[in-house]
């Protein structure tokens, strides 16, 4: 069933730097530093259980909020050749003068998630005793424990366990688990290229992840369990003799964001 009886509210603290340096030189930062906190995420109303306990087991992180969000932009009016120079005639001029270099970098914590976990042949109703609320995976310990860096290990299974037959349904608390963060540079260099006093060719190369950072997104997050009689986790990414047999299995990464991208530009401006 639905109601509209949710709450939710959000918190941060935001703070901005604009510079301009007399060398050609813009820079910006914009950091936010935020907690926000709801019973759902969508504007359908939320679920509620058939007892007291509606607040208590989905109150929690919004999925859709990373806690802390860092924003850099930057660009660089690359210095042209000293008049006095050596270099300082009309063939180096066209080559090496009117470079800009621009970029917009981003570091971005990860989005909070819900594990979640499935029994073979059973149904919540067969834990809870009623088709209106599925139970949640219960919190034995701790879910990062001997995880590493690597997508196969994202999640410490042990740290999980089976609803009892008879649960009420309350079990890990609502989005308690963060996905990978975000670490993307994205960069551009420009000529611009004067061909008469109103007409000029502007040639840009943009790279989008420049430096071809892996950055995962999102993480396997069900676990499948073979009995409620004997809840041995079935879908483990290694085998107990420490084998990867398994890439897509509880814990993993789901997916990847884009890798590098480059374009090349070429704009007549008049």
């Amino acid at each position: 069933m639905a109601d509209f009886g949710a709450n939710s509210n959000y918190n941060s603290l935001q703070v901005e730097l604009n510079r301009r340096f007399a060398t050609g030189v813009f820079f910006g930062a914009a950091y936010t530093w935020s907690k926000c906190m709801n019973m759902v995420d969508n504007t359908n109303g939320a679920s509620v259980r058939w007892d007291q306990y509606s607040h208590q087991a989905l109150y929690g992180p919004c999925s859709w909020n990373p806690t802390q969000n860092l924003v850099i932009n930057y660009v660089y009016q690359l210095p042209k050749i000293p008049s006095g120079s050596s270099f300082n005639n009309r063939g180096s001029r066209a080559i090496l003068n009117d470079w800009q270099l621009s970029g917009l970098t981003v570091f971005t914590g990860g989005l909070p998630y819900s594990p979640s976990f499935s029994v073979s042949g059973v149904s919540g109703q067969n834990i809870t005793g009623t088709p209106d609320w599925a139970p949640d995976l219960l919190c034995v310990g701790n879910p990062r424990a001997g995880t590493t860096s690597s997508p196969y290990n994202r999640i410490n299974a042990a740290a999980f366990a089976v609803p009892p037959v008879g649960s009420i349904g309350l079990g890990c608390a609502r989005n308690d688990l963060w996905g990978p963060g975000v670490n993307n540079w994205d960069m551009s260099l420009q000529k611009n290229v004067r061909l008469t006093e109103h007409a000029q060719i502007q040639l840009r190369v943009e790279a989008f992840n420049v430096f071809n950072h892996t950055q995962f997104n999102g993480v396997n997050s069900g676990i499948s369990y073979s009995s409620l009689t004997n809840p041995v986790p079935t879908n483990l990414p290694y085998n107990s003799a420490g084998q990867l047999v398994n890439i897509n299995g509880f814990g993993t990464v789901s997916s990847v964001l884009d890798p590098r991208v480059l374009q090349l530009v070429a704009k007549f401006v008049f």
